[in-house]
């Protein structure tokens, strides 16, 4: 099915589309909402996958194919940014201790959305320029948030050239996006 066929699935018929959507990107939805709330409660993890679930179906007709994304990179992005909202707040209420990582913008600031959104887009566009297994290493470390070991087992790897490989493509990556305009 096409990304296209997908969204229109999604408009046309939402139980269906909300469905095949699980049937394609279910199981790294879970992984994902999984990785970014370890240490949460299942129920916390369950509750992020339907909220993505939800989001992901009403924002399915502002997805751009012409911006260089697919379909299923714009679900996944859906799902981090709802796992992280999550975790924001069940660190709010006490329950958990914070991620390295915080939102580089003020949500109520249009500009500053606009300019991640596209900070975002050349991110992936330069991620996936990457060779392997440099790419795969980074996208499982940085979007799925597994750990070295891992990946290590997932790519039958050892856990030094998967640090290896992070190593590089942090350089890499910060040679290219610097090279784009992206200066952090």
């Amino acid at each position: 099915m096409t990304d296209r066929q997908l969204i229109k699935l999604l408009k046309k018929d939402p139980e269906r589309g909300l469905g095949t959507v699980l049937e394609l990107y279910g199981g790294a939805i879970k992984t994902i909402c999984g990785n970014i709330l370890s240490g949460c409660a299942r129920e916390d993890v369950e509750e992020a996958a339907a909220d993505a679930l939800a989001a992901i179906w009403k924002a399915a007709d502002r997805f751009q194919a012409d911006r260089g994304t697919s379909f299923k990179s714009y679900c996944y992005g859906i799902t981090r940014k709802k796992a992280l909202s999550r975790r924001k707040k069940l660190l709010a209420g006490g329950a958990l201790v914070p991620l390295q990582e915080e939102l580089l913008f003020e949500e109520n600031d249009p500009s500053a959305k606009i300019e991640q959104e596209e900070e975002e887009r050349i991110l992936h566009e330069t991620v996936g320029e990457l060779e392997e297994p440099e790419r795969s290493v980074f996208i499982l470390r940085y979007f799925f948030f597994f750990k070295v070991k891992e990946i290590a087992e997932r790519l039958e790897l050892t856990d030094k050239k998967v640090e290896n490989c992070l190593y590089r493509g942090k350089e890499k990556l910060r040679t290219a996006l610097i090279r784009k305009g992206i200066r952090r």
